[in-house]
């Protein structure tokens, strides 16, 4: 299919060199005259009884420019044929990266941003996209697990964090069910019971979820950073393996509808996960999850993620020393509240 750069470009010179050859107006209402009505008759005699088969076997013949036309026009539609099938053959192909057809986006495929790349100019451009960037260090046996209880519990403990920060049913619906579905079923009743609870809780935060009507994915990919790191531990007298993952998830969001809102929202997620057997099964509990996002209202406290854009006129005010949203050298302090950033 032609792109527009295959469009004839109409510049100055071609349209001073064309000529338009429409008759005037005195040609259009032109009467013909006698001897033109004659000729018409007699062509319309001579016609009528070739195709009735009287009179002497006189075949009807176009005149002799008429054929000339219709020759002429054969020979453009054949050109034009020809000129069709050699673009079609040498038309360029996406994978030489030139102009292809566009297709319909398949149903749900996140929009794309609609000026560059939203990660560009900050730390995510370097990050790792997607689940890619949730990687498990080698498993060693420890406190108890074997190294194969270690690799099973890795493989549970990256599940988690993809269903938390990662799905997009989770982040962007509210639906957490991946999640809940990973949960030892003790932990599910609590998880689900405490789920939009009010108070400290809430079940909410051990996810990324974005508030209703805040934020739609500008671009399916989420960059991420982080580490994971395995140490001895003992959680009410029961040796184990405390797991704990500390990432950054930076998604570029923009305003349902608004593709001109673009921005990037940093989240710190650091989550410990205890890692045990019993009755001789592998078994996981999730005992923190600490979060810190950024651009974010100060005035919200429901659990959710509300994103604040530049456009917003506020949404609380933060306070105190400003922090860079992408440095981990520290914990995350819950009891800071609500702290002005450096950069996004």
């Amino acid at each position: 299919m032609p792109t527009d750069s295959d469009e004839p470009v109409f510049d100055d010179d071609f349209v001073k060199g064309a000529a338009f050859t429409e008759p005037s107006a005195q040609e259009r209402f032109h009467r013909p005259g006698r001897l033109e009505r004659s000729r018409a008759r007699w062509a319309g005699r001579r016609r009528r009884r070739t195709r009735a088969g009287g009179g002497s076997r006189r075949e009807y013949r176009e005149p002799s420019h008429r054929r000339a036309v219709v020759q002429v026009i054969a020979g453009v539609m054949v050109l034009l044929l020809i000129s069709t099938g050699l673009w079609w053959l040498n038309r360029p192909s996406p994978q030489d990266g030139g102009a292809s057809a566009i297709a319909p986006a398949p149903t749900g495929a996140p929009p794309q941003p609609p000026q560059g790349d939203p990660f560009a100019g900050s730390p995510a451009a370097g990050y790792t996209d997607g689940e890619a960037g949730l990687q498990m260090p080698d498993p060693k046996a420890m406190n108890g697990l074997s190294e194969a209880d270690m690799a099973l519990a890795y493989v549970r403990v990256r599940k988690m964090l993809i269903a938390a920060n990662l799905d997009p049913a989770t982040v962007y619906q509210r639906r957490p069910d991946a999640l809940a579905k990973l949960l030892d079923p003790a932990q599910r009743r609590d998880f689900t019971r405490d789920l939009d609870r009010k108070g400290e809780h809430n079940s909410r935060d051990w996810m990324t979820s974005f508030a209703a009507g805040t934020a739609e994915p500008a671009l399916g990919t989420v960059k991420v950073h982080g580490t994971v790191a395995a140490s001895k531990s003992r959680d009410q007298g029961t040796a184990g393996v405390r797991v704990t993952a500390d990432h950054l998830f930076v998604y570029a969001v923009r305003r349902p509808g608004r593709p001109e809102t673009v921005m990037r929202e940093v989240v710190r997620r650091v989550t410990e996960v205890f890692v045990y057997r019993e009755d001789g099964a592998v078994k996981l509990w999730i005992t923190k999850s600490d979060r810190s996002s950024a651009p974010s209202s100060c005035s919200a406290d429901d659990g959710f993620v509300h994103p604040v854009y530049p456009s917003d006129p506020g949404g609380g005010m933060p306070n105190g020393q400003a922090q860079d949203p992408y440095d981990q050298s520290a914990p995350i302090q819950a009891d800071r509240g609500c702290e002005p950033v450096t950069r996004v």
